[in-house]
């Protein structure tokens, strides 16, 4: 197989897929690649494969899709291999929200922290490493993009386990950086932002335009504008969210990617009045719509399944996507490839110093220099004292899931659940944890408590 082939594992993803294949045609430097689409239902495979054909023909590029139910047979020579898989699909992140909330704890997303992050850690990790052995043995040469959520417990898994050059991406951090300049009065381009910390709670440690520092103007902006714990419902981000603002005035810097993320890493903001179990239909702190569109998102999944069979049997228009996740890979790809470096917000690689006061093995988001080299994390120096100890009591819990996912250690998940600010105590995570291995099925088996002899 040619080494010029990106190998997406996890092709199903009904967002994410379209917008690469969207972009990667857009793109000359892949004139000629293939592409292998990779999914352990072959329908979807097949789907994506004809879409990419469509995309790739209407745009006059020379590209090719393959669809693939074994990730073996798509794998020998590539040169990029992108991981997007949800074990479970959207029924298992319903699951991972679900369960919890029978014991009064609320999650606005549940995919990366939470109960729900512990949860779905537990099903990805095993995944994951597997498929970065396959890589390996296969494809040593080839650079690993891990999307699938928890991102930082997966990406520790992973660099842990195997000697894959991998890192994560996400797209928050971006996403906070155009709002906030939008907010500002500023065009995105002109801003310049240093962000530092873990997935889905990353701090801006630095915001400029030009020489001008653009903190005091942010910090003033956000005191006129944000609400508190009675905010009403949103879903846009910016200076108005109440949740980052009030981390802003504890922790002195301001946190991304948004309330919905950034809440979830606490204790207090997902709960009802005096620490009471929060009611799932009227969040405080103005999270209810975060909750709502993850609630809506998953349950969308079917709709864009009709949309994307009748845009394979051309009887819809193509996408026309606005993918910030796919074009990052892109450019990532293009710089590797063209050896013309590029300058990323954030990506997230083991820590090794990068951040002298969270712990050398955990994964961290910082920025990174793209080109013939590959991807390099740079260091940003220390954080503040506080959120070095936030995000170091997270990074160890996380440290603790990641060993449960390897070992199925029944101990050890219910400790990283415990761990979890959101968990009250062992009764509950133990009842969570149970709960679990009866929603999900096989792949929580591991985890099920011991059968009493009598």
């Amino acid at each position: 197989m040619s080494e010029n082939s990106i190998v997406l594992i996890g092709a199903g993803s009904t967002v994410f897929t379209p917008g690469l294949m969207t972009d990667l045609v857009s793109s000359p430097t892949f004139d000629g690649w293939t592409v292998h689409l990779v999914d352990l239902n072959g329908e979807a495979a097949d789907t994506m494969a004809r879409v990419g054909r469509r995309i790739a023909d209407q745009r006059g590029a020379k590209l090719e899709f393959v669809p693939h139910t074994d990730r073996r047979d798509a794998l020998p020579g590539a040169r990029f291999v992108t991981t997007t898989i949800a074990v479970g699909a959207a029924d298992g992140w319903r699951h991972d929200i679900e369960v919890p909330g029978r014991y009064g704890i609320a999650q606005t997303v549940g995919d990366s922290v939470g109960p729900g992050g512990v949860l779905r850690a537990l099903r990805h990790v095993p995944e994951l490493v597997a498929i970065a052995e396959d890589i390996a043995d296969l494809a040593p040469d080839a650079q690993l993009i891990n999307y699938s959520n928890p991102l930082t417990a997966n990406v520790r898994a992973i660099t842990s386990q195997t000697p894959v050059k991998a890192v994560g991406l996400c797209h928050g951090t971006m996403h906070t950086l155009s709002k906030l300049a939008a907010d500002l009065g500023l065009p995105a381009g002109e801003v310049h932002a240093v962000f530092a910390g873990l997935n889905h709670l990353c701090w801006l440690l630095d915001l400029r335009r030009g020489a001008e520092d653009l903190y005091p103007r942010l910090r003033q902006v956000v005191a006129e504008r944000a609400g508190g714990a009675d905010a009403p419902s949103t879903r846009e981000e910016g200076v108005h969210l109440p949740v980052s603002a009030d981390l802003f005035r504890t922790f002195g810097r301001y946190p991304a990617p948004g309330d919905r993320h950034v809440a979830e890493f606490f204790g207090s903001y997902l709960r009802g009045e005096n620490g009471t179990p929060a009611d799932e239909s009227n969040l405080r702190w103005g999270l209810q719509g975060g909750r709502d569109a993850t609630m809506e998102y998953i349950g969308e999944k079917a709709d864009l399944w009709e949309l994307l069979h009748a845009q394979a049997d051309g009887k819809a228009p193509l996408p026309e996507t606005d993918n910030q996740e796919a074009e990052r890979l892109v450019a990532i790809a293009e710089a590797v490839v063209t050896g013309k470096d590029h300058v990323e917000l954030a990506v997230n690689v083991p820590n090794e110093g990068k951040i002298p006061n969270l712990p050398p093995s955990a994964v961290v988001e910082v920025p990174a220099v793209v080109g013939a080299a590959g991807i390099t994390g740079l260091g940003v120096g220390a954080l503040p004292d506080a959120i070095a100890a936030v995000l170091t009591a997270r990074a160890q819990q996380q440290e603790i899931t990641v060993r449960a996912a390897l070992t199925g250690d029944r101990e050890l998940a219910l400790q990283a659940l415990v761990l979890d600010p959101l968990v009250p105590g062992l009764a509950v995570a133990t009842a969570i944890l149970d709960d679990a291995v009866k929603a999900h099925g096989s792949v929580m088996d591991r985890f099920a408590a011991p059968k009493v002899v009598a």
